[in-house]
């Protein structure tokens, strides 16, 4: 099956047409829509809002008619991510369905035949494991939608990754300034930013560790409430507020899972030239 090219705006329809015509090819493109409305609730909204993803709705005509003047593209499809990290299984068929009859409707206006829907990501993830997706409530709704037509494609990228990582990094330091405790990482956002990115924090669980080298008593905490920060100097360098820990102590480690979704591929890596983390796959 080719690969669909989702293209983001007009000047980007045309480089593409410029691009596939000077290779003597005609690439197949789905053209993504920013929409007058937004259907869903999440994280991150993509449409319905300013933002500078996909082509304005109004502008969506004239779009389509520059595909037909332009024979290195072959339009097969519309682009319709809405939102980042929606847990509403039920809010989500919604939209897959309200998706589904917004692209007949375009397709009966133009007279066009779409092969693919991209209804795009959106499915989410809660890392403080609070909430979670009901898949199998997504599944069982979903057949009430009209699903005849178009080939629906679905980026589910963060559900599938998010549970298969894991952050692991050191305390190195227990401090308490104005009123509030810290235990201090041997690592920090240049490793893992979306708790700081997103303005969350990330449940964390401590690994005792018993090898104390030092010749004085190894500072702890029971039975306390800590702010978790890194290495990095801001002060905006936090992974966790407020976390509870029965005990914990310098040179335990600290376990924060569910990151295998936007955790080092968003993250700073070199900020102050701080070393990279070890990476273990299992």
């Amino acid at each position: 099956m080719p690969v669909t090219i989702n293209v983001e705006s007009v000047h980007e329809l045309r480089r593409l047409d410029l691009i596939a015509r000077r290779h003597h090819r005609v690439a197949p493109i789905a053209l993504r829509i920013n929409r007058a409305t937004g259907t869903l609730t999440g994280s991150h909204r993509m449409t319905g809002t300013p933002t500078p993803f996909g082509i304005d709705e109004s502008q969506l005509s004239q779009a389509i008619a520059l595909t037909t003047q332009s024979p290195g593209v072959r339009l097969t499809g519309l682009h319709l991510h809405s939102v980042s990290n929606n847990l509403d299984a039920a809010a989500h068929v919604a939209f897959v369905a309200d998706s589904l009859a917004y692209a007949a409707l375009i397709a009966d206006e133009h007279r066009l035949t779409f092969d693919t829907v991209n209804v795009g990501g959106g499915i989410g993830v809660d890392p403080t494991g609070a909430a979670a997706f009901d898949l199998d409530e997504f599944s069982r709704l979903l057949p009430e939608a009209d699903m005849s037509g178009p080939r629906v494609v679905y980026e589910l990228g963060r559900y599938l990754t998010a549970e298969i990582g894991w952050y692991a990094a050191e305390v190195i330091d227990i401090k308490h300034t104005h009123d509030r405790t810290f235990a201090v990482l041997r690592g920090g956002t240049h490793h893992f930013r979306l708790p700081a990115a997103w303005g969350y924090s990330h449940p964390a669980t401590v690994i005792e560790r018993e090898d104390w080298p030092y010749p004085w008593p190894r500072p702890e905490l029971v039975n306390a409430t800590v702010d978790v920060t890194g290495e990095l100097c801001t002060p905006r360098d936090v992974l966790a507020r407020g976390l509870h820990v029965d005990r914990l102590r310098i040179g335990d480690i600290l376990v924060f899972d569910r990151c295998g979704a936007y955790g080092w591929t968003i993250s700073h890596h070199d900020f102050l030239n701080h070393p990279h983390p070890t990476f273990i796959v299992l």
